[in-house]
């Protein structure tokens, strides 16, 4: 199978940055038959963004209007395309090449990982999991964040976006690290220093992004709830193991016969502008207070916007308050 390794230097200006503007550029990527790609990977090297195309060839990616988009995907050739002022509709066709050319430029290699452990992929999934005390038998849960590896990119500290068509990635949410599987039996914890952050694709296509803040936590990665220009949120996902604690004394058993992996979470707000980190809780009163200084603002979204707090009201909540 062919490898392919794109890793981009995104070395601008500040000038440069400043005088671009931001649009959400959409849009599909088909072969020359009109079949969609999966998994073409898209870059704006302008604004420091990626994105991966789902099982339809869709895809949605932040990019500077005055831009190329770049498009790349095995045993196809590279296509560049200009976001048009409004971003959306696109529609990219690439066309295949010899699957034998190689256009690696970097790497995930060696350089990026510590060697923790060597098993087999599929042990990762859901069940099979190796936990620290668990015996033979059941097993609820998992420490990781998907039951199988999943395609994704790496983000170094420099801004240097690193991808492998052939790499597949994993969180671990009790190590708080980022798994590599670089084949089916090589399982890497990739070397915290040298990861900014990283953004996993669901099955389904949905992404999912981590990032970096040691100010809320110096050893686990932070999942990215919603970020812009003024407010960041953080989700901090905290999984611990839990033993079996049945007990059958012939008269009363209780308990639970199965050890388990139980998962929990605490949630940062984070001021940009103000480089100021604040703890949430999921309430009214919390989301009041973590945006006091908008205070009108908040006020209104929450009187707009019912339901249950969780994760995607918190996303909209974001991209309310960047706005």
């Amino acid at each position: 199978m062919k490898k392919t390794i794109l890793s981009c230097l995104l070395a601008l200006s500040m000038a440069q940055i400043a005088s671009a503007q931001e649009t959400a550029a959409s849009g599909s990527v088909k072969d020359d038959n009109g079949t969609p790609l999966r998994y073409v990977f898209i870059l704006d090297a302008q604004s420091k963004s990626a994105a991966l195309t789902d099982s339809l060839g869709n895809f949605n990616i932040k990019a500077s209007t005055d831009s190329k988009l770049q498009f790349a995907l095995p045993g196809y050739k590279d296509v560049a395309m200009p976001v048009n002022k409004s971003g959306a509709g696109l529609q990219v066709v690439l066309k295949e090449t010899n699957p034998g050319a190689v256009k690696a430029t970097d790497s995930v290699g060696a350089n990026l990982t510590n060697r923790i452990e060597k098993t087999d992929v599929t042990s990762l999934r859901m069940g099979g999991q190796i936990a620290p005390g668990h015996q033979k038998g059941n097993l609820v849960g998992s420490q990781y964040f998907f039951d199988t590896f999943a395609h994704g990119f790496i983000v170094e500290p420099s801004g240097n976006i690193v991808y492998s068509s052939d790499n597949l990635l994993n969180f671990d949410k009790i190590r708080g690290g980022l798994l590599l599987a670089k084949d089916p039996k090589n399982i890497e914890l990739v070397d915290w220093d040298r990861v900014k952050g990283f953004t996993l694709y669901s099955p389904a296509g949905v992404r999912f992004d981590f990032e970096k803040d040691t100010t809320i936590n110096p050893t686990h990665f932070l999942q990215v709830i919603a970020t812009g220009p003024k407010y960041k949120i953080y989700k901090l996902i905290k999984t611990r193991f839990v033993r079996s604690d049945y007990v059958n004394n012939g008269a009363a058993p209780h308990g639970h016969d199965y050890d388990e992996f139980v998962d929990d979470a605490d949630y940062f707000v984070v001021d940009v502008q103000a480089n100021k980190h604040m703890e949430l809780s999921l309430k009214k009163k919390s989301l009041k207070a973590d945006f006091a200084k908008e205070g009108d603002k908040i006020e209104k979204y929450l009187k707009d916007n019912s339901g249950r707090i969780d994760d995607a009201y918190l996303s909209k909540l974001g991209d309310y308050m960047n706005q």
